[in-house]
């Protein structure tokens, strides 16, 4: 991005960049990944999503805010009571499981070098509270108009967006009027593939393999994948005939054995290494059993090739396909695969399509969520588009289509918006995940410059 004049946005923005770091490494000090052990009617996301929303709920508090907590689900930071005129930004306090290959603790931030590194600088903390400090910037300013401004902080947008269902669903709050993500890529997102997380399951015994099992979530890219068999050394002499990395050890009669892979998000599967689909593969090739060489057949092309789902379209490309958790104790298989679509195909069509390929599997839709899609001449896109290219004087990158899901699809008239710049790879769920401090300054800026430009629209 070349040199432009200073905006009011980016000059009061300074003001915050202080508090703003220190609150983030507090912030992400916090481990706010989703945990069942911990989860209770209390704590519906597990205590340390319970802790994350807490931090945010007291900031806002201190800083003058109206904040309501709904359950530990949600917290919603209000400036203003129009409520049919309102901008609602949704970002999201929970991450994902921090994964192996870290060069440090993930949940203390490193700052070296002008770049803060991190679970969750960048997926979503650093985003959320850059969208956070612009709102409280206008506000202390008295920028802000006629209008309101709604931040809503959800808990479990890695896992479902339960957090989005219960405010808009089970408690029927207002829909946006306009409103943006701060949750993907600059400039901004006008279309998201459908996705659809289901469940294969089958009974069956495989003599000689006592248990299987790998994955930390259905949108990564499983990175390990540990499997218990007879002692096998034709199993051993495989995996190092086809350099497949991993270690082994043997107790009596068993091999306990773990293959590596490299994670990735979900929604681009081709950028990582399944470990998991090794490991089958590999199994099924000593082995030859059936169910194996099934799953293999199916589920081994990312394209969806395999269950008979694949789909391709100018703006989105193609579909694809991650398998992100496999187990199998003995008797019980079960696979999570997180599925995405192009547009110019219909969800339930590709759902009959994928059942009937995977039979005799049992399919089980966990959840479905529809293709989002803006057109690029629309007043949210061309808006928040505009609103982008005067703080950065970037006119060449153009808005986005992708096949990462984000809380857009949670409400009405939003998409995403930031905070990852264009030809940059901030590593979302992956290790060492960073934040140049720089974007952080930037988009404090752009946000707060588009919250007043969406405010001009709707008063």
């Amino acid at each position: 991005m070349s040199k432009k004049q200073e905006s009011i946005y980016q000059s009061l923005g300074k003001n915050y960049y202080k508090v703003m770091v220190e609150n983030l490494k507090k912030f992400c000090a916090i481990d706010s990944t989703y945990d069942a052990s911990t989860a209770d009617e209390k704590n519906p996301f597990g205590k340390g999503v319970s802790k994350a929303l807490k931090f945010i709920e007291e900031l806002a508090k201190k800083d003058g805010f109206t904040v309501t907590n709904y359950d530990n689900k949600i917290v919603e930071i209000l400036e203003g009571d129009k409520k049919e005129k309102n901008i609602t930004i949704l970002a999201h306090a929970d991450v994902v499981p921090p994964g192996n290959g870290w060069k440090h603790n993930p949940f203390e931030v490193l700052e070296k070098k002008n770049v803060l590194y991190g679970r969750g600088v960048s997926d979503d903390k650093g985003p959320l509270l850059a969208s956070y400090y612009a709102l409280k910037m206008l506000k202390d300013n008295h920028l802000l108009g006629d209008y309101q401004v709604r931040l809503l902080v959800g808990g479990n947008e890695e896992s479902g967006s339960a957090c989005m269902e219960h405010y808009f669903h089970t408690l029927k709050k207002y829909q946006p009027t306009l409103g943006f993500s701060p949750d993907a890529d600059y400039p901004l997102i006008y279309g998201e593939k459908a996705i659809i997380n289901y469940e294969v399951k089958k009974a069956f015994k495989l003599p000689h393999i006592y248990s299987f099992k790998g994955g930390t979530a259905f949108n990564c890219v499983i990175e390990e994948f540990e499997m218990v068999t007879d002692d096998n050394e034709s199993l051993l002499l495989y995996l190092e005939e086809n350099k497949i990395k991993h270690s082994f050890n043997k107790k009596g009669n068993k091999l306990f054995i773990t293959i590596y892979g490299k994670s990735a998000h979900g929604s681009a599967p081709q950028d990582g290494i399944n470990a998991g689909m090794i490991g089958i593969s590999t199994l099924a090739y000593i082995y030859e059993y059936p169910e194996l060489i099934q799953l293999v057949k199916m589920y081994s092309d990312v394209y969806g090739r395999g269950v008979d789902a694949y789909n391709k379209s100018e703006d989105m490309g193609e579909n694809s396909l991650n398998v992100g958790l496999i187990s199998y104790d003995g008797k019980d298989f079960s696979m999570t695969v997180n599925f995405r679509h192009v547009n110019g195909v219909k969800s339930k069509d590709i759902i009959k399509r994928i059942k009937k390929a995977n039979k005799p599997f049992k399919v089980d839709v966990l959840s479905a969520h529809e293709l989002l899609y803006y057109p690029q001449d629309s007043v949210l896109v061309s808006t928040l588009l505009k609103v982008y290219q005067e703080e950065t004087n970037d006119y060449k990158s153009k808005p986005l289509a992708i096949g990462g899901g984000t809380y857009a699809k949670d409400a009405d008239n939003v998409v995403a918006f930031g905070m990852q710049f264009p030809g940059v790879d901030l590593l979302f769920h992956s290790p060492d995940e960073y934040l140049p401090i720089k974007d952080l300054y930037i988009s404090l800026g752009i946000y707060a410059h588009a919250i007043v430009e969406l405010g001009k629209k709707i008063s």
